[in-house]
């Protein structure tokens, strides 16, 4: 078996593995931008392909070495240390998996089929993060997009093995290993650690996806979101998939009901990237679900308020799966007057991350900027082409050095007559598509049950 694993890992080689022709076209428009380019706009492109992100953690480990490389576990932090000009020039004049595959489409599939069911985990992965507050939800995000990256290596290397593998899985989900010890001659999970070690990538990726973790939240989520998407990629009825939901139940301690729509909806959000795969996602077999009895599962969707919320923090819990499944955005933060009344300070974030002036969400509130505007009254505005001539004054530098360019939702919430916080939403989305007024609807029906929510929860402690 150490023989196999280690051909295979002397056939990677030194040199940087393909990505896909959507990924390169894409960094390819950013580079032009150079310097001006946004650095989320960089780290979205990165993680739309498992093979991309691979190569730029694995310069990252030859790049810096001893305790520093182990700290480099977010693509935003590696873009951060690389610099932008850098980053462009090194990943320059990729190779293309396409121009690799093009005597070979079926093999071609297979593997784009992989890539398309690891950006599927990937999201199910950083949403049940942030159903757990966890700051880090990039890191998640990534060790479920590589958690299977053996098999997209053997995709690569080994197409007709892989393409067997794949059929015996759908022939038996639940005989994975055994299959992978029949085809190979190896475990699977024999080659990921031989790939995290070889390519020097951070420990913590390996402690994430590592199936002996399972006792830790973190890793869970990895390893359930890996085996949602794989088991829902033949369908989604089945045993083995039903016991991958009540377990994400127990994991995020929510009724099961309430879990499986909530999965569903990602698959659909996740599915809104199948161009950049050109491979059909899970969700195309949501369609022929049956519909649930009495409606359980369409009435639990997250802009129905729950009955009962025990915390703050579950109101807010609530409002980022909202704000992003509902209202469409791919980031949005909650961000807290300050008890002086002097700052708006992020408290609650979706899709931001670590370390990006966005994640630092601190705005003051001395100058008439929008944000200051907006908390003069209950009122929500959505910043567009439309407007932009008569607010662009309210977008002051300070503003715009936080979110960004483009265009936002921002809506005030008030608790009681006073001014408690700012809800911001955008969508930073290399492939995906800009606001819209359903979206801007559901952004302030969720502010508004959230304000009606908090307010219910002040008036018990009075």
């Amino acid at each position: 078996m150490a023989s196999s694993v280690q051909d295979l890992i002397e056939q990677l080689g030194s040199a940087d593995l393909p990505i896909l022709s959507v990924s390169a076209v894409e960094f390819d428009k950013l580079a032009v931008r150079g310097e001006r380019a946004e650095p989320a706009d960089i780290v979205d492109v990165v993680l739309h392909d498992p093979f991309f992100t691979l190569n730029v953690l694995r310069a990252m480990g030859k790049r810096k070495r001893g305790r520093l490389a182990g700290e480099v576990t977010t693509i935003e932090h590696a873009v951060m240390m690389f610099g932008a000009k850098p980053l462009f020039e090194r990943f320059a004049n990729p190779l293309i998996i396409e121009n690799q595959f093009k005597s070979n489409p079926r093999a071609l599939l297979q593997l784009r089929r992989a890539l398309s069911r690891a950006h599927h985990a990937a999201c199910q992965a950083r949403d049940w993060a942030i159903c757990h507050q966890d700051i880090e939800s990039e890191e998640v995000y990534i060790a479920a997009s590589l958690n299977d990256i053996a098999e997209q290596l053997l995709c690569y290397l080994m197409p007709e093995a892989a393409e067997k593998l794949t059929e015996e899985i759908r022939r038996d989900p639940e005989g994975t290993r055994a299959a992978q010890q029949a085809i190979f001659g190896f475990d699977l999970r024999a080659l990921h650690v031989e790939i995290v070690r070889a390519f020097q990538l951070p420990d913590l990726l390996q402690d994430l996806s590592d199936p002996a973790n399972m006792e830790k939240p973190r890793a869970q989520n990895v390893q359930l979101a890996a085996s949602v998407a794989r088991h829902a990629e033949f369908g989604w009825h089945g045993a083995a998939l039903e016991r991958d939901m009540e377990a994400v139940a127990v994991l995020l301690r929510l009724p099961l009901d309430e879990v499986v729509g909530h999965i569903h909806r990602t698959a659909a959000l996740a599915a809104r990237a199948w161009q950049w795969y050109k491979a059909p996602p899970a969700a195309r077999w949501l369609p022929l679900l049956p519909p649930p009895a009495q409606g359980k599962v369409a009435e639990t969707s997250s802009t129905t308020m729950p009955a009962v919320f025990g915390s703050t923090q579950e109101v807010m819990a609530w409002a980022m799966r909202a704000l992003q499944e509902q209202a469409g955005l791919n980031r949005a933060v909650f961000a807290l007057r300050t008890p002086d009344g002097q700052h708006l300070r992020a408290k609650f974030a979706l899709g931001v991350e670590p370390g990006s002036p966005f994640a630092q969400f601190e705005i003051g509130l001395a100058k008439q900027h929008l944000f200051a505007h907006l908390l003069s009254k209950p009122q929500s505005v959505w910043f567009n082409q439309q407007n932009q001539a008569n607010l662009q004054h309210f977008v002051t530098t300070d503003l715009s050095s936080v979110v960004g360019s483009g265009e936002f939702f921002a809506s005030s919430l008030f608790l009681g007559a006073k001014p408690f916080g700012l809800f911001y939403g955008d969508r930073r989305d290399a492939v995906g598509g800009g606001l819209d007024e359903r979206g801007y609807q559901a952004f302030k029906e969720i502010g508004a049950k959230v304000s009606q929510a908090l307010n219910q929860l002040a008036g018990k402690k009075s």
